[in-house]
């Protein structure tokens, strides 16, 4: 795929990833515990104060197929 090609399907995908629709945001409160599968979605950070809040950040890796996945805890 020619550069401008790819850049321009991907200036697609994030504009339809993006909309509102299909967008969470997450207002955090004490004792929160958020979890996602990063194969199936576009996590985007946002700044946080670490000097007046304390937080746990803990990751898992997984691998596998998805699908297969969830067809096993189905």
């Amino acid at each position: 795929m020619a550069i401008a090609e790819g850049r321009a399907l991907l200036k697609e995908l994030l504009d339809h990833a993006t909309q509102p629709a299909f967008v969470y945001r997450h207002e955090w409160r004490e004792g929160d515990l958020v979890v996602w599968d990063n194969r199936g979605v576009l996590h985007r950070a946002t700044p946080y104060d670490t000097v007046r809040y304390k937080r746990l950040m803990q990751r898992t890796t997984i691998s596998g197929d998805p699908a297969e996945i969830a067809a096993v805890a189905g």
